[in-house]
């Protein structure tokens, strides 16, 4: 409306000519259309008014709802949650709690006993030196005790040689007065005993004795060889062997000049010991 006014009133301006009923009709129109939309305006303002507490109530009721679900949904956290939340982070810091000061208990109950065996240890270390320098001194006993059991060794191993060739000669001696009787026989049992006691004597004699050994061995051979046919050759052999093993003996022995190659029977002394006979000049014998 106002834009048609402004419109005719520049075209007034510009004509100078006011039209006067076309104006009162437009001005008419224009009241009768403003009624219309008044009345309009009056006749919709009773459904907007409806409509406004309808929607009003259906929001009420949505906020009722939303409240009653978000309060639900509270109450249904805090009832699964609480219970879910403890038993997930406040029971186990309770529990690692309780651990921590078991551990806490035990780790000073270990400190106490390692306290314990560091002094135990302190007087096992006191008495590992003192047993320490004992072993030192004993080890050094039982190496004295070995050197003097070693010497006793060498002594017994020397006397028992003494012995087992004392034994060989004492059979050698009554077998050369057995020959003398012209028993040919038991002078042939104690030649072969003699020798089986050199033979096993040879095989832990020392090596300065296997020498001696030997020859000796040869000798009472040749004695068993010559019986009973040649008892002078045998003879010779006997003297020759018991002369060897004379010499190897340790005891001191003198020896009477002979100017006969006869040779006088003497029997041995009552303890054993050989005694010096008068020698023999060695000869080799011929073996038939």
């Amino acid at each position: 409306m106002a834009k048609k006014e402004k419109e005719q009133k520049e075209q007034e301006e510009e004509t100078g000519i006011t039209p006067v009923s076309e104006a009162a009709e437009i001005t008419q129109v224009g009241e009768k259309i403003e009624d219309v939309q008044e009345e309009g305006q009056e006749d919709a303002k009773p459904s907007q008014s409806f409509g406004q507490i309808v929607r009003r109530i259906v929001l009420a009721i949505l906020r009722l709802i939303i409240i009653v679900a978000v309060i639900g949904g509270i109450g249904a956290t805090i009832y699964y949650g609480v219970p879910y939340v403890y038993q997930g982070y406040i029971r186990p810091v309770e529990q690692n709690t309780s651990q921590l000061n078991d551990l806490e208990f035990r780790q000073s109950q270990s400190e106490i006993e390692l306290a314990e065996l560091q002094t135990r240890l302190a007087t096992l270390e006191a008495g590992q030196t003192t047993n320490t320098e004992s072993l030192t001194d004993i080890n050094s006993r039982v190496v004295t005790l070995e050197g003097a059991d070693i010497q006793r060794n060498e002594s017994l191993v020397e006397l028992t040689y003494q012995s087992e060739l004392l034994r060989a000669m004492e059979l050698l001696s009554r077998a050369r007065l057995f020959l003398y009787q012209s028993n040919f026989g038991l002078a042939r049992l104690d030649v072969q005993a003699a020798r089986d006691i050199l033979a096993e004597m040879q095989l832990t004699a020392p090596e300065g004795k296997q020498e001696d050994l030997s020859e000796a061995l040869f000798r009472l051979d040749l004695v068993l060889k010559n019986l009973p046919s040649f008892p002078v050759a045998a003879s010779d052999d006997l003297d020759i062997a018991w002369q060897v093993l004379l010499d190897g003996y340790p005891s001191p022995v003198t020896e009477a000049p002979t100017t006969s190659p006869t040779v006088t029977p003497e029997a041995t002394s009552e303890a054993g010991t050989p005694t010096a006979e008068p020698a023999v000049t060695q000869t080799s014998t011929p073996v038939p």
